[in-house]
């Protein structure tokens, strides 16, 4: 599963472009399976910073992940398996960004709008 630390990630290249390269990586089945897992739980920790940052509304947010979910279908991730690791990714990603300060809430706010922008 992917750590949730915003200080450590480069925003400097569009998120749809480092999911491509997640995606590419593994060759064989299992492999595609674990970057699709990842890929999942990294969109419930991306869901989790957009609304902590409240650049979107609910019904944004609901379209996102239904958007995800169903691609992630099509990836072979069932139904069941998404909602659990995107549940268990957001949950853990809201509680650590209710812990930071104010001043790292900006700066992470910042850096997630930086990323939207560069798509």
């Amino acid at each position: 599963m992917l750590s949730f630390k915003f200080k450590s990630i480069s925003f400097g290249k569009p998120v749809a472009l480092v999911m491509g390269s997640v995606l590419a990586m593994g060759a064989g089945l299992a492999c595609a399976q674990q970057n699709s897992a990842a890929l999942v739980g990294f969109s419930g920790q991306m869901h989790a910073a957009a609304e902590f940052c409240g650049d979107y509304t609910a019904t944004q947010l609901d379209e996102m992940k239904a958007q995800q979910k169903a691609t992630s279908a099509g990836m072979g991730v069932a139904s069941a398996e998404f909602d659990t690791v995107f549940s268990s990714a957001y949950d853990g990603a809201k509680k650590k960004l209710a812990q930071l300060s104010a001043a790292e809430k900006e700066k992470t706010c910042a850096e997630l709008k930086a990323m939207s922008a560069a798509r």
